[in-house]
């Protein structure tokens, strides 16, 4: 079979339901891109099909962005109160009906054939529970002069998941991000996401997506890669800051005090001295490197003393702040404080999409368009 999605003949479907999911905070010029792209997307002959967006208690415009796309979408919304992307993506699953969930995050932009990838895998392979796709960070604005050597190290950060162009079944170690994935209705009400991961309006605490798709692989589910399904994730000059590197690595490392790592107080003390003499060095390496001008070095150790900061406060979670390494006090301050939104427009945003394709080269090849 061809590795190009080809438009599915009548005779070929059945009818599907199909609803696209978004949680969207603040993000509310964004996520006007992200609405116009659905608009224009291929909608294959007998599906029907619907957005619903769960606003997490935004404060910025996105209940005007809403109601410019209320005509020209099958939108529903929902106000989520609770803060925390966790809570927005269970009241989505509260409202689901149908036969296949489509998610997406609000900083994305879908290929027209993206719905249609999906329907074809559906029904290709009618035991799959979950699917997922293509994920292809596209910079909007002056790339920092780090970014393309050490993009081995900070790919993660910008959710690039580009897994070959073969279809596979996904294990515990190769699975699909939240910003590109899809699941069949009656799986997905059947599970909730974990609150207490995710996404907390600055705080960046991850992993509520992959515990649920792992938990569903330990269910006996399973999930498929289809590279004909893509989208593209915008990245605004705030997120390309050397803070938003930080904050993500850091974040990772929360992840075991959210699910209750270790309950006694020696084993944390000791294992904590042991985070805090690795996220030193960790430093004292950076440091070195960014004297020596080797970007790849400096941005790994850099990332490598968030995130060991990051464990060491998972450890030390219950000692007073006034206790903690001054470095720690300062990351922790950081990663909640109000981030300057640069200001974006939709044609603003084409603008940028057209130059940028004349800047990109192999030496970054997840931003090839293709």
């Amino acid at each position: 079979m061809s590795h190009q999605t080809e438009s599915l003949r009548k005779s070929e479907l059945v009818k599907m339901d199909i609803a696209v999911a978004i949680c969207t905070w603040n993000r509310a010029d964004l996520l006007n891109a992200t609405l116009t792209s659905l608009a224009e997307m291929t909608i294959p002959p007998g599906v029907r099909w619907r957005v619903i967006v769960a606003d997490n208690n935004s404060t910025d415009h996105t209940q005007q962005i809403l109601d410019q796309h209320q005509q020209t979408l099958p939108l529903k919304r929902v106000f989520v109160r609770e803060q925390g992307k966790s809570y927005a993506l269970n009241r989505v699953v509260r409202e689901l009906e149908g036969d296949l969930v489509l998610w997406a995050d609000d900083d994305v932009l879908v290929h027209k054939n993206w719905l249609e990838a999906y329907v074809h895998a559906a029904q290709r392979w009618p035991d799959a529970a979950f699917f997922g796709g293509q994920i292809v960070p596209r910079f909007l604005g002056p790339e920092p002069a780090w970014l393309r050597p050490a993009w081995r190290t900070i790919a993660s950060v910008y959710a690039t998941r580009e897994l070959g162009d073969e279809p596979f079944s996904f294990d515990r170690k190769e699975l699909p991000f939240g910003a590109n994935m899809a699941c069949r209705v009656a799986v997905q009400k059947q599970y909730q996401y974990d609150p207490d991961l995710g996404v907390c309006g600055e705080e960046i605490v991850l992993g509520e997506e992959t515990a649920l798709m792992r938990q569903w692989l330990a269910d006996g589910y399973q999930g498929m890669w289809i590279p004909q399904s893509r989208v593209e994730h915008l990245i605004t000059p705030n997120r390309m800051e050397l803070i938003h590197i930080q904050r993500y690595f850091y974040g990772l490392a929360q992840i075991k005090q959210r699910r209750g790592w270790r309950n006694w107080t020696a084993v944390r003390f000791a294992w904590g001295l042991w985070h805090l003499q690795c996220a030193l060095r960790a430093e004292m390496c950076c440091s070195w490197n960014q004297v020596n001008a080797n970007p790849a070095a400096w941005i790994k150790y850099l990332a490598r003393a968030s995130h060991t900061w990051g464990r060491l406060e998972a450890e030390w979670f219950d000692v007073p702040d006034w206790a903690k390494p001054r470095a720690l006090r300062a990351l922790k301050r950081q990663r909640t404080q109000p981030r300057y939104q640069t200001p974006i427009t939709l044609e603003g945003i084409r603008r940028e999409l057209a130059s940028s394709e004349s800047r990109v080269t192999s030496s970054c090849p997840v931003r090839k368009v293709a």
